[in-house]
Order: structure tokens, then C-alpha cells, then sequence
């Protein structure tokens, strides 16, 4: 019975090692100012789990919405207030982002998911 215990781990490690390389992070913080972005260009790679922090420095509400294949994806913050979003880069490509307030049309960017 000595040899099932370090047996079981050697399983362990080998079912764990088959289930793929792990996902790599990406922190991005973008600021809303009076009507615009900065940075208005964002980068991130294929693969990875995106975390976007939306930092409002002006006083007005922003908005800030990406248009995925898959659907738009929406945060919001007050003026001096954050927000927080998640989201996979699983589909490569140039994607459009903007202030969906309404008169904050030249609020807008893109972020750009490229492969590895």
C-alpha cells in the first residue's frame, strides 16, 4: 500500500499537465476623460483573460462598450469612480469601443487581439 499514495500523485500530475497550457492575464486600465479615451488603442493576444479597469477622471458618467463577435460587452462609472471587466480574448481581430452617453460620440477606440 506504500506505492499507491505517490502512484496517485504521479496520476495527478499527469491528468493536470494534459488539460492545456494555463491562461494567461492581461491588466489594462483606460481613462475617461471629458470625451475621450486614453489609450484609445488597447492590445491583447489571443488566449488571453483580459481585465479592464475603467478609470473615470472627469466629472461627467462614461460608458464604455466593446463590440464583440459575440456581443457587446458594457461597464459604466460615475465621474471619480471605477469599474471593473473581464472577458476572454478568444477571437482575433481589431474591435471597436466607445461611450454609448448619449453626446459622447467621439468617445471611442479600438482594441486590437492578435495571435500568439
Amino acid at each position: 500500500m506504500r506505492w499507491l499514495r505517490p502512484l496517485a500523485s504521479i496520476a495527478l500530475l499527469v491528468i493536470l499537465s494534459s488539460c492545456g497550457p494555463p491562461l494567461h492575464e492581461r491588466s489594462i486600465t483606460i481613462e475617461a476623460t471629458e470625451m475621450r479615451f486614453i489609450p484609445d488603442k488597447l492590445e491583447a493576444t489571443l488566449g488571453e483573460q483580459v481585465f479592464l479597469t475603467l478609470r473615470n477622471t472627469g466629472k461627467l458618467g462614461h460608458s464604455l462598450t466593446f463590440q464583440f463577435p459575440a456581443g457587446d460587452r458594457t461597464i459604466s462609472a460615475q465621474g471619480g469612480m471605477e469599474a471593473i471587466m473581464a472577458f476572454p480574448a478568444n477571437v482575433a481581430g481589431s474591435f471597436r469601443f466607445y461611450c454609448s452617453v448619449p453626446g459622447h460620440a467621439g468617445m471611442e477606440g479600438v482594441i486590437v487581439i492578435s495571435t500568439p
